[in-house]
């Protein structure tokens, strides 16, 4: 490819929170939105200047201040992955996105107030109350929060979602929602954009979200262009379901209360 002298647009940083047994497409799915995009007039095969940068943050904070590498993160039935850095370090990176998967690590996370578990559960976790603080501390720093699949569950339940549209994975619907009764939930959309705060439903769903969020980012253009490159079958309407009737139920109330 030719050397040009356009000039690009600046990079666009996305981080990740991983924790153990996170589902696997809900992290690499939305990451290859991202990583596979690529600036007009540039092609896959260019490495600089991209449009995003991906960064995977591990759930704790550095051990005793020691910047080394975070430890080994283990996937739901999957392989384990590095994380790039510690939650404490993700403060420091200047973030434009922050995503929160999804997964079976997500129950042991809300355990400590999973009235579906425990209907006396009511007492966040001293580990929680951390996650929770360093949620709202991203909050205030990044320009879009995201959740893929249960995610939405650790979002809602920081409050971060009252009174705003948010969707999460339809076969967990009856749980996720029980961590945020004052949030406008969606049972029907694969994603929904509520502005700052974008959430999508189970698993595949939030590879449809990535490639919107790229197309809000840098353009339809370069969305297009990225799930071409893909080869990706992307369903870009979030209010047509692809599965019928739709199966999310709408709980009346969580046990014990």
């Amino acid at each position: 490819m030719k050397k040009t002298n356009q000039k690009f647009p600046p990079t666009i940083k996305i981080g990740i929170l991983i924790f153990d047994d996170f589902e696997p497409i809900d992290v690499w799915g939305f990451i290859q939105a991202f990583s596979i995009s690529r600036f007009i007039a540039t092609d896959y095969a260019t490495t600089h200047p991209v449009p995003f940068h991906i960064s995977l943050i591990a759930n704790s904070n550095s051990p005793k201040g020691n910047a080394k590498d975070p430890y080994l993160v283990k996937s739901y039935n999957g392989p384990r992955v590095v994380a790039d850095m510690y939650r404490d370090q993700a403060l420091k990176a200047n973030f434009d996105v922050l995503m929160i998967p999804g997964g079976q690590g997500v129950r042991p996370i809300l355990k400590s107030v999973d009235k579906f578990a425990n209907p006396n559960a009511n007492q966040p976790s001293g580990e929680l109350k951390e996650l929770i603080a360093w949620i709202k501390q991203m909050d205030k720093k990044v320009k879009i929060m995201s959740s893929v699949c249960t995610g939405a569950a650790i979002l809602a339940y920081s409050g971060l979602l009252d009174g705003k549209a948010a969707t999460s994975n339809h076969h967990a619907f009856g749980w996720v929602t029980s961590f945020g009764p004052n949030v406008l939930w969606d049972n029907v959309s694969r994603w929904v954009d509520a502005g700052k705060y974008v959430s999508s439903a189970g698993v595949s769903a939030g590879t449809d979200m990535a490639f919107h969020l790229v197309s809000r980012l840098a353009g339809r253009a370069v969305a297009e262009t990225a799930v071409s490159n893909a080869e990706y079958d992307w369903h870009r309407n979030p209010q047509l379901p692809i599965h019928y009737p739709q199966q999310a139920e709408v709980p009346s109330a969580p046990p014990g209360t």
